[in-house]
């Protein structure tokens, strides 16, 4: 690998770990948010702008929240060596 494209290579990894710990953040935030509301009968959400009190939907986005904290953790804390052969891979294809 030449230095140009390693330069490249460790900034959009070190962006991705950074991404990884934001989603992390922010997804531990909606599943806390999802879960009291599927938790409470009383609760109301809206689903494309409707307000629904309905048990399925409040465990479908509570779940669904819990993807992002998912897709952080694999991000921040996957291993250098395959994120570093994955990322060169994309960017050789990009150029």
């Amino acid at each position: 690998m030449d230095a140009e494209l390693k330069k490249k290579v460790d900034v959009i990894v070190g962006l991705s770990r950074l991404s990884g710990g934001t989603l992390i953040i922010i997804g531990s935030i909606l599943i806390y948010v999802f879960f009291q509301a599927a938790l409470d009968p009383n609760a109301v959400i809206e689903i494309n702008g409707v307000p629904t009190k309905d048990e399925g939907a409040k465990i479908i986005a509570a779940i669904f929240s819990s993807l992002f904290p998912i897709m952080g953790l694999f991000l921040a804390f996957i291993p250098s060596k395959y994120l570093d052969k994955w990322v060169a891979k994309i960017v050789t294809r990009l150029e």
